[in-house]
């Protein structure tokens, strides 16, 4: 069950020195833009609307259970749609964050 001598040569390596390393890690720093303002006050403000939303639901008393009956029809918003647009938000991010740079990926080099 050995592997073949050509694929189990690319495990031997030789592990870059911490010189190696620490130069890799300046690069990083002197060519990394800092994340934009209104990427951060975006931030906030998504934070911000989780603790009110959190904290609205923790603090609020639940109707009483003879009350519950009575209610209308669920909308159907529920669950569902909170998974969709947190999904598109988060892809939205993702994308602009990924976009942010692209001449700094790394799978722009060999």
């Amino acid at each position: 069950m050995g592997a073949p001598a050509a694929q189990a040569a690319c495990y031997e390596r030789a592990v870059a020195t911490d010189d190696d390393l620490q130069a890799i890690v300046e690069v990083g720093r002197r060519t990394r833009r800092p994340t934009p303002r209104w990427q951060w006050v975006a931030a906030l403000l998504v934070g911000a609307v989780c603790v009110v939303g959190f904290a609205a639901g923790a603090l609020t008393d639940p109707a009483p259970a003879d009350h519950r009956a009575e209610r209308r029809p669920v909308s159907g918003a529920g669950l569902g749609t909170g998974l969709v647009i947190g999904v598109a938000v988060g892809l939205a991010l993702g994308v602009s964050l990924g976009r942010q740079r692209r001449d700094h990926s790394s799978r722009n080099r060999p």
